[in-house]
């Protein structure tokens, strides 16, 4: 959901709740107010009717008027109502065929020596129909200032929010590797202008450091493969060397077998910081099955060798992705498969839509999930990989907007799956 919208929602739900509110209040204060000043126009009629019957020994002539009515009964006594002399009640009227409304007061007066109960009654139903027509008023207005601020806060806040949208798609389609530096429009909102400077600080410092990065990755390739090249051609040569002892010989065939482990490794590394980097940023549609084929025609004398078992279901899938990482991905992918397997062992490759999955038989447990994609991660101790095959496997997934998961499945084997959206 987006800020405006939450925003308008929360605003609109605010608003209407204050004028419910309101408008509760404000019913309840028109009754009250009505009904007060009913019983004060009963109070002063009551003060009349006495005055008169003192004054004349007389009742007033009863009335039985549309907008009061007055009634007169002899009787002993007067039980007063519990709320005191003044009640709402609703009468029949025979005329009308129907009940109206009445605020009454009851009181007693002495007439000849006798009580009587005086009951005066004044409509309430005037009261009603203004009250109705406030609230009818007050509801309209509610309604039209709801619509008002839908509308404004709609278009008003998508107008305001604009800078903030541009500068937005300014970030999504910047290239960290670009040499050009990343510009904001200028608003006349200030946060948006803080944000603006401030993320363009950032984003060019990033930018800064990432070709500080790249020619460090760029220098540190020639200058450690340099030196350990002419390390691994020396020791060659002192190998071959007929004068040495056994004991030369062995030390300097270790020291040589190091060297190309860590040649290895310092490619490795390399590889996994050119692809953080995101140096391979040429993403091209792919026949994966092409690649496929490929790879396995590279890999078969090896899967001969150790006599392992390869069948394979290749559909025609396209993915975008670097041709380079592709052919890193796959050779890791299957070389993991060949590394950890077995003799008389079995490789199962499956690609289809969206999924490729590389199965092999290998240790009779489960691998460490929580580690599996992790650097220098390995099986065991006198494991003699350097543990970052898989770690590259999942950088390139991620950087390709792939993924790589791991299941070990119920026959007990290893089955890798790469999954990825947005083939043809």
């Amino acid at each position: 959901m987006k800020l405006f919208t939450k925003y308008n929602r929360i605003n609109l739900a605010a608003t209407l709740a204050v004028f419910l509110l309101a408008s509760m209040g404000l019913l309840f204060l028109l009754r009250y107010v009505f009904i007060e000043e009913a019983d004060e126009a009963l109070e002063i009629q009551q003060k009349e009717i006495l005055s008169y019957t003192g004054k004349y020994n007389r009742f007033p002539e009863a009335m039985q008027l549309n907008d009061q009515q007055i009634l007169y009964d002899q009787t002993g006594k007067f039980i007063q109502n519990e709320n005191g002399n003044f009640e709402t009640v609703r009468v029949y009227d025979a005329n009308e065929k129907e009940e109206r409304l009445f605020r009454q007061i009851k009181f007693n007066a002495e007439l000849n020596g006798g009580q009587w109960l005086v009951t005066v009654r004044k409509p309430l139903e005037g009261t009603g129909d203004l009250v109705e027509s406030i609230l009818l008023i007050t509801v309209c207005t509610v309604l039209l200032i709801l619509i008002a601020t839908f509308f404004i806060n709609r278009f008003l806040l998508r107008k305001l929010w604009q800078p903030f949208y541009n500068n937005l798609h300014s970030i999504k389609h910047f290239k960290i590797g670009d040499k050009k530096k990343l510009h904001f429009d200028k608003s006349n909102i200030d946060e948006f202008d803080l944000m603006s400077n401030t993320l363009e600080q950032a984003v060019n410092k990033a930018a800064q450091d990432y070709t500080v990065l790249k020619e460090f990755t760029e220098n540190a390739s020639h200058e450690l493969q340099t030196p350990l090249a002419v390390i691994r051609s020396k020791l060659d040569i002192l190998i071959q060397d007929e004068q040495l002892s056994e004991q030369q010989s062995n030390a300097a065939g270790e020291a040589y077998e190091a060297i190309q482990k860590l040649s290895k490794l310092n490619q490795s590394l390399l590889l996994l910081a050119k692809i953080e980097n995101r140096q391979f940023d040429e993403a091209v549609l792919l026949n994966l099955k092409e690649n496929l084929t490929a790879k396995l025609k590279q890999f078969s004398e090896l899967w001969q060798s150790r006599k392992i078992k390869v069948t394979s279901i290749l559909e025609d899938v396209f993915i975008t992705i670097d041709a380079a990482l592709a052919d890193i991905l796959l050779n890791n992918l299957l070389s993991n498969a060949t590394k950890h397997n077995i003799q008389n062992g079995v490789i199962e490759i499956n690609l289809k839509l969206g999924r490729l999955s590389v199965t092999n038989t290998g240790s009779a447990q489960s691998l460490n999930t929580s580690q599996l994609f992790t650097r220098f991660y390995k099986q065991g101790a006198a494991n003699e990989n350097h543990g970052l095959g898989l770690s590259i496997v999942k950088q390139i997934c991620e950087v390709s907007g792939c993924s790589i998961d791991y299941v070990f499945d119920n026959s007990g084997k290893h089955v890798f799956i790469l999954k990825w959206s947005g083939e043809k």
